[in-house]
């Protein structure tokens, strides 16, 4: 389901769209819940630069920025705009390095931003796709001058299995900022198309009924530890179950970008990087 943010009678002029991930955007948005503000995008990159098109920062009645457009290049300035914008309710456009008017201000990757700072009220615009992120929706998020803003959960990675590669790996993703659950059973219905489903079992003969589960659920990616020769049995046992090509081919295994790794915490590394790389 997609949950559609509009400010009531005062639909986006843009016709621009960008797309990113919750931890792009939520805490900007949560500073501005309940007290409104400013709201500053990155809306143009001419050049380089590492901060994708889209980023926000926010500028809430009250008290301190949240989040960041630059490495500290531009944030300064930019809190002298939103002060201005704050005090006049009025959008404003500013251009930062290549072709700017600014040029006491440098960027060192040699490019050109283009930032939009718009006033923001505090209201359902901003609390509706709150709710929607937290409970794993994706949102477009639509503010008047604004681009239009898919915004996507966080992938999250469903752990289940025993010995030291399964808690390696939870607390790793956990630790880079990723939802992990340790289970001992899956839920379809708690499955989301975000989601990953991991299996770390030396009894491979608990695998079977998870499996099954989650090639019923839209998990975007779906492996379980084991050698070459155990992927295979794996994949036949599955076929037998009644699961043609195309589903089994969902079933990763040997699961890691490092093959043949037998250390918890470099296959706990290794299966992270294959995950992130497929929720891209």
């Amino acid at each position: 389901m997609v949950e559609d943010a509009v400010a009531a009678g005062t639909p986006s002029s843009a016709t621009t769209s960008f797309a990113l991930p919750a931890s792009e955007v939520e805490p900007a948005l949560a500073a501005l819940s309940g007290r409104g503000g400013v709201l500053a995008m990155l809306v143009g990159i001419d050049g380089a630069f590492y901060r994708p098109l889209g980023s926000l920062m926010a500028f809430p009645t009250g008290s301190a920025p949240v989040g960041s457009l630059s490495s500290g290049c531009i944030e300064g300035d930019i809190a002298l705009h939103a002060a201005d914008v704050l005090a006049s309710k009025k959008p404003r456009r500013l251009r930062y390095g290549r072709g700017s008017p600014f040029v006491d201000i440098r960027l060192p990757c040699g490019s050109g931003l283009d930032v939009v700072l718009v006033p923001v009220a505090s209201g359902p615009h901003i609390d509706v796709p709150l709710a929607a992120l937290r409970n794993r929706r994706l949102v477009r998020l639509r503010l008047p001058d604004l681009p239009e803003v898919e915004i996507r959960p966080e992938p999250r990675m469903v752990v289940i299995g025993t010995g030291p590669e399964a808690e390696t790996f939870a607390r790793l993703a956990e630790t880079a900022g990723y939802p992990s659950e340790r289970r001992d059973r899956l839920v379809l219905e708690e499955v989301d198309p975000e989601t990953a489903v991991v299996l770390f079992f030396h009894d491979h003969e608990r695998e079977t009924d998870i499996l099954d589960t989650a090639l019923r659920s839209p998990a975007f990616w779906i492996g379980a530890q084991g050698s070459r020769t155990v992927q295979a049995r794996r994949l036949e046992i599955l076929r037998a179950a009644g699961w043609d090509d195309a589903a089994i081919a969902r079933v990763h295994g040997p699961i890691g970008l490092i093959k043949g790794s037998r250390n918890p915490r470099v296959l706990a590394v290794s299966v992270l990087a294959e995950i992130v790389a497929a929720a891209q």
